[in-house]
Formats: structure tokens, sequence, C-alpha cells
């Protein structure tokens, strides 16, 4: 059965996005009276039968719903330095996405090579690898944020940031999988000693992920996953 994303699942009667309907109707080539699934990516799941699908819209009745509980133990936050190039932060936010985090933060520091970014491209990005990998929840895509602002929000006990050089914890002996956590990851360049030595002192650890140097969006990905694992011990 596929898949769409709906925001709005408690009407008895839905009305897919635009987006949504588009590729229903005419990618598909679905009909009314087709059944699909829908997802509003806050934990709700429904089936639905296509009640209108033509050049106008789409438009579904409800057949049944189930709100699903949060799917991890913890939370997992992950504040990433963009890439250079487009397509490589999409890439990391479509598998960031399939293998499981909470929320995603473009991170601008003083060496992050890209402080532009199309968030509505990241948001379908999510929207698509959530229903590939048919997840009930989609993670919350920030806006470019700036470190120091972002040190200044209600962050969790738990706090990691990547670094390349100087003395560092391994995330896999530190991070505890039962409770929530923050964890940074700087741009092709690392994060300065400047800003290393203001997340030391707002209560961050330096941690490495391997001992291999890692590309940006891979030392984010691989700290996803290992979390990810991790809260399934």
């Amino acid at each position: 059965m596929d898949l769409f994303h709906c925001p709005h699942l408690h009407e008895p009667e839905v009305r897919l996005p635009d987006e949504e309907a588009h590729h229903a109707v005419h990618v598909l080539r679905l009909k009314p009276g087709d059944r699909i699934g829908l997802l509003d990516g806050r934990g709700t799941r429904a089936t639905a039968e296509l009640i209108v699908a033509d050049k106008h819209g789409a438009r579904a009745t409800i057949l049944d719903r189930v709100l699903e509980g949060p799917e991890r133990k913890a939370r997992i936050h992950l504040a990433v330095a963009p890439t250079k190039q487009q397509d490589r932060i999409e890439w990391l936010v479509e598998k960031a996405v399939e293998t499981g985090v909470d929320r995603i933060t473009p991170l601008l520091t003083r060496r992050t090579e890209r402080d532009r970014l199309r968030t509505d491209r990241l948001l379908r990005v999510a929207i698509a690898a959530m229903k590939q990998s048919r997840r009930a929840w989609l993670p919350t895509i920030d806006a470019p944020l700036a470190l120091d602002v972002l040190l200044r929000e209600e962050l969790p006990a738990q706090r990691y940031f990547g670094r390349c050089e100087g003395d560092r914890a391994t995330l896999m002996e530190r991070y505890d999988p039962a409770a929530d956590a923050l964890v940074l990851i700087g741009p092709e360049g690392d994060f300065t000693t400047e800003e290393a030595e203001l997340m030391e002192q707002t209560g961050f650890t330096a941690i490495s992920i391997g001992s291999a140097r890692l590309r940006t969006e891979t030392a984010a990905l691989a700290a996803c996953v290992w979390m990810g694992l991790a809260q399934q011990r």
C-alpha cells in the first residue's frame, strides 16, 4: 500500500498536500476507491480510501488510525555544519531520518562552508525518507542556527561535540542510551579552538567517532547509527 504524508489526520476526511496529491494522481495513477496509507509525522498512521483523485487534488476518507509511541527511549538531537555541496547534506538528512533522529539542526560555525540552505527542500527529503523507511515520526528540521545561539537553548545534560585533535573520549564509551543527547559535528576544517573552549565551558565533552578522520556527513551519520543501535541493546 502506497504511503503519503498528511499532517492532519484527526478529521474523518482529509485532503492530501498538493505535492502528495500530484504524486498519487499523476505518478501512481491512483483512482477513487484505492486504499492508501497516511503518516502525519507525529506518530499517527492511518489507512484511508481515496474519494477524489483528479487534477484538482486528492481527498480520502479515514478508515482506521493508530497512534504509535516514541520510537526511542531517549531523544537524539544532531547539529551538524552544512557541507559545501547541498546534495551531501541532503544525503545526510535522508540517512539520519532512516536510522532515526528527533531533531536536525544545520549548525553555523566559524568554518562552516555553506550558510544558506533550502530547508524546505531538506524537509521534502526528510518526508520521503520517513515514508521509504515506514517510520511514523518525522524529525524537526531547523533553519540554520549559529553555534552561540544553540548554546543558549535549554540543552540536555548529555552533550558532545566531534573533535579531530586533542584530548577526546569516544562516543561509544560515553554515550548513555537512556538519556537525551545532543551531538555537534563541525565542518571539514573542524571547530576552532575558541569554539571548542566555549562548548567545553557549556558542559560539552569532546569526542571521536572511530580512529579514522571522517567527512562531516559521514561522522554525523556514524554518530546517529551508533546511538540508535545503542538504544536497542
